[in-house]
């Protein structure tokens, strides 16, 4: 995925397994941004939950969203 900085304007790229990391968190925490820091300027760039499903089609979570409701 290929970001350029909102702060210096340089770009640069999220690996595919950092994309589904990203997407991993924003699921299990429950937020609605990814910060993204730039390797050049080392600020954070606000990353949305759907830019990064855009970037990762077929990613699915890895973790169940509420595992106190598996059946026993």
């Amino acid at each position: 995925m290929q970001i350029r900085c909102n702060h210096c304007h340089k770009p640069f790229a999220l690996r595919k397994e950092e994309v589904y990391a990203a997407l991993d968190a924003l699921q299990e925490q429950n937020l609605h941004h990814y910060n993204a820091y730039c390797p050049h300027c080392r600020r954070a760039n606000r990353i949305s939950r759907t830019e990064l499903q855009h970037a990762a089609p077929d990613w699915k979570p890895t973790k169940q969203e509420n595992p106190s409701s598996k059946p026993e």
